[in-house]
């Protein structure tokens, strides 16, 4: 019964693959948008990721007082 059902409604719910030219040139338009978003927080927040990788330097002169 199920399958009969499915079968029945198989072509009304089929979506229409169809892309306009407006919708690509969104898409396009989408991805140059999260490109630049990205690069303008990496910008912002670039003082604390340099951090993450590079050590401060009180770490290194207190590492050459004991004698590490």
């Amino acid at each position: 019964m199920y399958i009969q059902v499915v079968a029945l409604l198989s072509p009304i719910l089929r979506p229409q693959a169809y892309l306009d030219p407006g919708s690509g040139s969104f898409l396009v338009q989408l991805l140059i948008a999260a490109v630049v978003g990205a690069g303008f927080l990496i910008k912002a927040y670039w003082k604390k990721i340099k951090s993450l990788f590079t050590r401060s330097g009180s770490k290194k002169e207190n590492g050459k007082e004991s004698g590490q």
